[in-house]
């Protein structure tokens, strides 16, 4: 058991559902939250599925909110992580002075501890492989469509770092704009529309919000949502991995599959890069990590 500060102003919030896969996920967040006592920093907010709810019980010290799917959450899953930023819950949220909001998939690092951010921290993504014209044409198109103006910050990621009231602000306009993006494809009639799947919708839709109201004095494009690769040094300007999809080594659907079995990262390597990272964090138990704590 660890102790949490009941004054900390900073809280990292994630949406958790009714999922084998993402319980683990859940953990390898856990666990570095642990490890690098961000517990004194950050409160650890966890929404969930009322479903989901006996998945919480070993992570001690967590603040924990049911959260029944609504609106278009069982259309669309991934607005679960969005929708705890709508007015139905974000006063749960809003008494903290700084958010980080992300997904449960992520590891996070020591230089997250005692961190402000002077600007709000904009992730990165990749759901689509290159901004071509066409691609570039048709996210202006939506933008347009739906009355917002697209400057050209691509690859919005699915993390936000920043004032409370800002970082529920864009996700709540996110998940608002999704439901319209999806709309839009229903009308559309088919799953694809010029390169851009139907199940990026919600990426589109932070791109979007993102891009229309912020200039570059505002925000720090791609802070979060670091790679999980072997190419990624652990630097000071490293906050935050995320598992991205991928089949480069860390991916977190080689690990489901059971295919890093023989791969065993050594405690004095686990900070070489990246994917050494990522993967002593997920196959280390939390007892172990704990004793490494910082």
């Amino acid at each position: 058991h660890y102790i949490v500060n009941i004054m900390n102003t900073k809280a990292i919030c994630v949406y958790l559902d009714d999922s084998d896969k993402m319980e683990i996920e859940l953990s390898w967040l856990y666990k570095t939250w642990i490890l690098h006592s961000l517990d004194t920093d950050f409160d650890l907010v966890v929404f969930y599925n009322p479903l989901a709810e006996k998945r919480l019980n070993t992570f001690d010290n967590i603040v924990k909110h049911a959260m029944p799917p609504i609106r278009y959450a069982n259309e669309y899953p991934f607005l679960n992580s969005h929708y705890f930023c709508l007015q139905e819950s974000a006063h749960k949220i809003s008494n903290y002075e700084y958010i980080l909001k992300t997904d449960c998939d992520v590891f996070l690092t020591h230089n997250l501890k005692r961190y402000i951010p002077s600007k709000i921290l904009i992730g990165e993504a990749g759901y689509y492989s290159v901004p071509t014209q066409k691609i570039l044409e048709t996210i202006k198109f939506i933008s347009e469509f739906f009355g917002f103006h697209y400057k050209y910050y691509p690859q919005v990621g699915a993390s936000f770092f920043g004032k409370s009231n800002e970082v529920i602000t864009i996700t709540a306009n996110q998940a608002l704009l999704t439901e319209k993006i999806l709309d839009l494809f229903e009308l559309h009639g088919d799953q694809v529309i010029n390169g851009l799947d139907k199940g990026i919708s919600s990426m589109l839709a932070g791109e979007i919000i993102v891009n229309h109201c912020f200039v570059n004095q505002h925000i720090m494009l791609y802070a979060l949502d670091s790679l999980c690769w072997e190419t990624t040094e652990i630097g000071s300007n490293v906050l935050h991995i995320h598992a991205w999809h991928s089949s480069q080594k860390w991916s977190k659907h080689a690990f489901f599959r059971g295919e890093y079995e023989d791969w065993v990262v050594k405690d004095e390597e686990r900070y070489n890069h990246a994917a050494n990272y990522c993967h002593w964090i997920a196959t280390t138990p939390l007892e172990k990590i704990a004793t490494y704590r910082n």
